[in-house]
């Protein structure tokens, strides 16, 4: 039997047997493909698909229910991600939304529920509300690339949830007795960097990821430069002499690596001399647990990202104000800096705005 052959009969229009009319358009980045039994249908399919790709209304009946979140999910991480300064950390939550069950179904099944469902269960245990809303936010942005870019059909499953409430700033003051107990804690119970990643941590408000990526080539005598920091910009650190005899301790005491990388290689695990986030927080939060423990032990617990807390309130009596703070902590707003982090005793505050009243009614008297 001969095999029947298509014949272009009108553009874009192609002929097989007698009565089958197939239409195939490929306009903008879609590709349609539809099959009639007579020439006219399949010229007002043409003519209206093409009006509506052109237009950006066009809804493929199939693309939105073939298409997976994971499959979104991937294709953002290959073309968007790489674009980003926080593309490493972008990757991490891309990933973890696609370990989400529902990530297999169409994004036409996508719903609010499911996202406020994720959202409920990570409140309930214990996430933090930034963490939790910086996840949401990365997935609304992965929808609004693809309606807006990518031409999907669909409606953001995100936009309209509420974010969970921020917690109430935590208030952390470090006696200066904790602080050497801490310090020798992390000398007797921590690996060798230990120590010094704390020390630098208290002295520089530096963020621990930030100091893991310390490269050798980005310290000098004044400054540390930080290329690619938490909000994806580079930063400068200034040193304070105390941060700069730490750094001169780590140069006498710990062994220069080949690949100059301050205490290892962020990118790689512990097994191959790389030092991550876990390695870390592991080993400070032993330390922590170990001098409590102790007669006379700390006065409290803490957390690596205490560390931040207690460096900017010491950094804030060093800088002319907020704003001057803020290009050292690496904060993009003000108001969080003051929020979050700046903690300043109540009694050195009221210390302080005595000293200025005293030194303003001085002048006065003496004009």
């Amino acid at each position: 039997m001969a095999k029947s052959v298509w014949k272009k009969v009108a553009p874009g229009i192609y002929l097989r047997g007698a009565m089958q009319y197939q239409v195939k358009i490929a306009r903008k980045g879609r590709t349609v493909v539809e099959t009639f039994d007579s020439l006219a249908e399949a010229q007002r399919f043409r003519l209206k698909t093409i009006t509506e790709i052109d237009a950006g209304v066009y809804v493929d009946p199939l693309r939105e229910k073939e298409t997976t979140l994971l499959d979104l999910l991937v294709r953002y991480e290959k073309e968007v991600t790489p674009t980003k300064k926080g593309a490493r950390q972008e990757t991490s939550v891309l990933r973890m939304w696609s370990e989400q069950e529902w990530s297999s179904l169409p994004i036409a099944s996508i719903s609010p529920t499911h996202i406020i469902e994720w959202r409920n269960g990570r409140v309930k245990e214990g996430k933090a509300p930034t963490t939790v809303s910086n996840a949401m936010n990365t997935l609304s942005a992965v929808f609004s690339h693809a309606i807006n870019e990518w031409q999907y059909k669909v409606t953001n499953p995100v936009i309209g949830l509420k974010r969970p409430k921020a917690r109430l700033a935590r208030r952390v003051i470090m006696p200066p007795s904790d602080r050497i107990k801490l310090l020798e804690a992390c000398q007797t119970l921590g690996p060798k960097w230990l120590p010094y990643i704390v020390s630098i941590a208290i002295e520089t408000a530096m963020r621990q990821s930030e100091i893991r990526r310390i490269h050798w080539d980005h310290v000098f005598e004044t400054h540390i430069h930080l290329p690619e920091t938490k909000n994806g910009e580079s930063r400068d650190v200034p040193l304070t002499e105390e941060a700069l005899a730490v750094i001169e301790q780590i140069r006498r005491n710990l062994p220069r690596r080949n690949d100059r990388w301050m205490f290892g290689d962020p990118d790689r695990p512990m097994s191959e001399g790389g030092i991550t986030l876990h390695s870390v927080t592991r080993a400070f939060a032993d330390a922590v647990a170990w001098a409590i423990e102790q007669p006379d032990g700390l006065s409290q617990k803490y957390t690596f990202h205490d560390l931040r807390h207690v460096a900017i309130t010491e950094l804030k009596q060093d800088h002319v104000d907020a704003m001057d703070l803020a290009k050292t902590t690496g904060h993009k707003t003000v108001n969080l800096l003051h929020r979050v982090y700046y903690n300043p005793d109540p009694e050195d505050r009221a210390k302080d705005i005595r000293a200025r009243r005293a030194a303003r009614k001085n002048k006065g008297a003496g004009q």
